[in-house]
């Protein structure tokens, strides 16, 4: 064999080699995707001079003519427990009347879950809106180092909020659950004290987080809702004054405000969904004229 093809044969060796190594490198860690920068989504929050009562209705009618966005979902990877199921996307839309401003929030849920025990879990949906100046580029909802306000709506909590308003006659949709801490006193047989319950001043929990782990119920709750299960599909409205009480615990939604944003989130009780396990948007710009 000649000394120089010898020396081709080498070198198209070691070329090779060099190839593999290169390709275990960078796929050491899985392969790499293309990721794309999202296409920015921008929710116009238009003035519109109605009203809605949520102790009657959700406003459905008015909501079937205003303008929606279709927001896909992901699941929440970020913090631990991370979401398992998906549920996306989510249909919204939003308007005030210069007094109040309004949410809705619409998705596919095969199964309405209102009820949360042991192994069973509620369906729920959220609203965040970030705090401050310094927004991180994408939102992991509920788990960033920033300040957020949150409307959480479960529908175990609107079940229990709404038929205890309404006092309903069906007294079987709902079965208020008695609970009691026992103690045993040498001198007494028996003694039992029911144990006080919260009972929620809205279907909505008005919350403030500032870090992980630092979710909490705001002192004055200011946002109101209520959610409606029809044919597979939740549907779900907030309602809260434009006007603030408190510029730190409270979202700026001012038709003059500027770089506002909110995320949105949904739980599916039926897969297990509960705490961090939950479907999430990324930021919603919001247009509000």
């Amino acid at each position: 064999m000649k000394k120089s093809t010898v020396i081709l044969i080498s070198l198209t060796a070691i070329i090779l080699f060099a190839g593999l190594v290169y390709y275990g490198l960078s796929h050491s860690r899985g392969v790499p995707v293309k990721l794309e920068k999202p296409k920015k989504v921008i929710l116009e929050v238009q003035f519109l001079n109605k009203e809605i009562d949520v102790s009657k209705n959700a406003g459905l009618d008015i909501w079937q003519v205003l303008p929606k966005k279709e927001i896909e979902l992901m699941r929440q990877v970020t913090v631990l427990p991370w979401g398992k199921s998906l549920v996306s996307p989510v249909i919204v839309s939003a308007f005030h009347n210069k007094k109040d401003i309004f949410f809705y929030m619409s998705w596919k849920d095969d199964t309405r879950d209102s009820d949360a025990g042991i192994k069973t879990f509620s369906d729920a949906c959220a609203v965040m809106f970030p705090m401050g100046k310094d927004i991180p580029s994408h939102t992991i909802m509920m788990g960033f180092m920033n300040k957020a306000n949150i409307w959480h709506w479960k529908a175990s909590r609107d079940k229990q909020y709404w038929m205890s308003q309404e006092k309903a006659q069906d007294a079987s949709e709902f079965q208020e659950t008695k609970v009691y801490a026992d103690y045993y006193y040498p001198f007494e047989e028996k003694e039992h004290f029911v144990v006080s319950k919260d009972i929620p001043q809205s279907a909505v929990n008005d919350l403030i987080a500032i870090r992980v782990g630092t979710l909490t119920a705001k002192e004055l709750q200011n946002v109101q809702g209520r959610g409606f299960w029809s044919d597979g599909r939740w549907q779900v409205l907030f309602k809260r004054t434009i006007a603030i009480s408190d510029p730190e615990v409270d979202a700026n939604l001012e038709p003059a405000a500027k770089n506002v944003s909110c995320a949105f989130a949904v739980w599916n009780g039926a897969d297990g969904d509960r705490g961090g396990r939950k479907s999430i948007s990324d930021w919603v710009e919001l247009d509000i004229r």
